[in-house]
């Protein structure tokens, strides 16, 4: 049994709920570490889709969820995902635990938040890390005790007094708040398979993304360690989610994104994979994979094997670029740059393979069936990359995975254990004969 992070290696969007969807199968947990509700997981299940922003994926096999204390909590936004999951037949009792410890959405966040730019979604998240950092939010703590908090807590912290009647409103939530890290560590010692999602992804993480082109919290798998209270030594594997080729999503479009396409491929791209926010519905700007940025991802996120999505999306392409590198001030570097201003400046240098229109990798279930550039294509990603590829994804349905290795598995440090005890018995075998002399 063993636990796994799934983290986004791109820009978010890289297909991680229906990954996290596919492995929940074999989790007895999934705990969410960050973000808000402006993020969205987009699943089809048996043909109907569903979306998610804040509850994670694995709900929708039954299992245990956890919303950590890394996330923030718009409760209206919440109450209406519940609703309707109850509707579609989902039994939440007993199965969903928050974080009393995650901090919350006010509505005076959300108009503050509608009022900025920096690629903000509106939804009142970076508003919300804000007062967190400042000290001055309210959390479920605040909810669960909502009644008892008059006299000195309300005189010191003005945000409760304000609020009360706005928070009353959702006291039924409040029946799903827990010590959250007790849970999930309890889970671990005990062997349970945990499996830990993020929101977004690498290059939109408040430390190690395209600065201030990011969002407000750490996206990258560090997050799941401070975003759950659960120690480093704990995890076993990190699993990085990457698209076939690279998107973005913003509200003014400023962000940099070097292998951006401005012709008709990128509007086809857009139109075949549905490139459109789940959250907020804007467009999505479509480029060609970015092995730098995704190289970059691997090494900061302490990737372990990752995950390839949306493969079937290339079906309409005669020929396909990958960024290799960029040149950046007349020279070639394949370091990225996490500050956007200097992004800016890069010019994407391609290798460009040829694609397989006229073929499909859709319906396909094994890698040898694929056709031939497709595994070329594959390929060519592992070797920039250098690290194992676990899980190919060729549709949005949830058995349209092709699995070239086992993700579930041994703890890291079972592993380790085997190592040493085999080493141990060298030893030993070693000064036996040694005695003999």
């Amino acid at each position: 049994m063993s636990s796994i992070v799934v983290v986004g290696g791109q820009f978010g969007d890289e297909g991680k709920g229906k990954i996290v969807d596919f492995l929940a199968k074999d989790a007895d947990y999934v705990v969410r570490y960050q973000g808000g509700n402006n993020a969205g997981h987009t699943l089809l299940v048996d043909g109907q889709k569903v979306i998610l922003h804040l509850i994670p994926a694995g709900v929708l096999r039954g299992k245990k969820c956890i919303i950590g204390n890394g996330v923030v909590i718009d409760l209206e936004a919440l109450q209406k995902e519940i609703t309707e999951l109850q509707s579609l037949g989902f039994d939440l009792e007993g199965n969903l635990f928050i974080s009393s410890g995650a901090h919350l959405i006010l509505p005076d966040y959300i108009e503050d938040s509608k009022k900025g730019k920096n690629s903000s979604t509106g939804r009142g998240i970076a508003p919300a890390y804000k007062s967190k950092a400042t000290k001055e939010g309210l959390r479920m703590h605040d909810l669960v005790g909502l009644d008892h908090l008059n006299g000195f807590e309300a005189e010191i912290r003005p945000y409760i007094k304000k609020n009360k009647k706005y928070l009353s409103n959702f006291k039924g939530i409040s029946k799903y708040a827990a010590d959250t890290p007790v849970i999930i560590n309890n889970a671990i010692d005990k062997g349970k398979n945990v499996l830990f999602e993020g929101a977004q992804g690498t290059g939109l993480d408040v430390d190690h993304g395209q600065y201030p082109y990011v969002t407000s919290s750490n996206a990258t798998s560090g997050g799941a360690c401070t975003g759950t209270g659960v120690g480093p030594t704990k995890i076993d594997r990190v699993l990085g989610i990457f698209k076939a080729y690279t998107t973005r999503v913003d509200r003014d479009g400023e962000s940099p994104l070097p292998t951006q396409i401005d012709d008709g491929v990128g509007e086809l791209l857009r139109k075949e994979g549905g490139e459109y926010g789940a959250t907020t519905g804007r467009p999505r700007r479509c480029g060609w994979f970015d092995a730098v940025l995704a190289k970059y991802a691997a090494r900061v996120n302490g990737m372990t094997g990752f995950v390839l999505t949306k493969l079937d999306v290339l079906d309409v392409l005669d020929e396909i670029k990958i960024c290799v590198a960029y040149e950046l001030d007349g020279k070639r570097t394949t370091d990225f740059p996490a500050d956007g201003a200097i992004l800016r400046r890069c010019k994407p240098i391609y290798e460009t393979l040829k694609g397989w229109k006229g073929e499909t990798v859709k319906g396909k279930r094994r890698f040898e069936d694929l056709p031939e550039n497709a595994k070329k294509y594959i390929n060519k990603i592992k070797e920039l990359l250098g690290i194992p590829l676990c899980l190919i994804s060729i549709d949005a349905e949830r058995n349209g995975t092709i699995v070239l290795r086992e993700v579930w598995g041994p703890k890291r440090i079972d592993i380790y254990e085997k190592i040493n005890a085999r080493r141990k018995n060298r030893e030993n075998e070693l000064q036996k004969k040694l005695n003999i002399f």
